[in-house]
């Protein structure tokens, strides 16, 4: 590291917050003396109870303007973006330009429509509605509304096309879960030999004993 302003912006899960229900925010009470920029994709009515998403376009353009805002004011800082899940894929997406590092942890590899109804479908509470309004159980008390505007992108994204073509500008971490109870095991024969490849034991979350490890080799990728 040089003796410039470190920052580190992290880039959340699909239906939650900025925290990422813990993951995002114990990783950056991990990094101190590191600046942390965690923030929301999503419109949050806190007096409904409600979260509603939004297109992969409005999240790429959000995760710009809060890198372009931390630039600026912060024009010689060392900047690395941490992404977990679904923002894995807006980070790729986003191709930033000037970014030391980025770590995908639990990188999402199918995004499409199938992939998702398939996950949901014997959710309680679930309601999938392609050509209207659909609902997702509450999430930390809040209700998951989904427009959709939001799935014509989902099968759009080609993931080691994206995923390898970000490598070619920053320098790519990709941290698996072994046990990842949310993604199925993704055919990475595709990828970039430039993408490194780490795999941990844990959940998708990375919850229970497994958050130390990962903290842990997260510092060393960082440090």
């Amino acid at each position: 590291m040089t003796d410039n302003k470190h920052i580190i912006i992290y880039s959340h899960g699909s239906g939650v917050r900025y925290d990422d229900r813990g993951l995002l925010t114990s990783i950056a009470d991990a990094l101190p003396g590191i600046e942390s920029i965690l923030f929301d994709y999503y419109k949050i009515d806190e007096d409904a109870k409600t979260l509603t998403l939004c297109p992969f376009s409005e999240q790429v353009k959000k995760l710009h303007e809060v890198i372009n805002d931390a630039r600026l004011k912060n024009p010689e800082a060392v900047i690395d973006l941490i992404g977990h899940s679904q923002g894995t894929t807006i980070i790729a997406l986003a191709k930033p330009k000037g970014i030391r590092k980025i770590i995908l942890l639990a990188p999402v590899f199918n995004t499409s429509v199938e992939s998702f109804i398939e996950r949901y479908k014997s959710k309680p509470l679930a309601v999938i509605n392609l050509k209207g309004i659909s609902y997702l159980p509450p999430v930390d008390g809040l209700s998951r509304i989904i427009p959709s505007t939001c799935w014509p992108e989902r099968n759009a994204f080609n993931s080691l096309k994206e995923y390898n073509s970000l490598s070619k500008l920053s320098e790519i971490i990709m941290i698996e879960a072994k046990q990842d109870n949310i993604l199925k095991k993704a055919d990475l024969s595709g990828l970039s030999s430039e993408i490194k490849v780490v795999s941990l034991d844990g959940d998708h979350n990375f919850n229970a004993e497994a958050r130390e490890p990962l903290i842990k080799e997260i510092i060393k990728i960082i440090i």
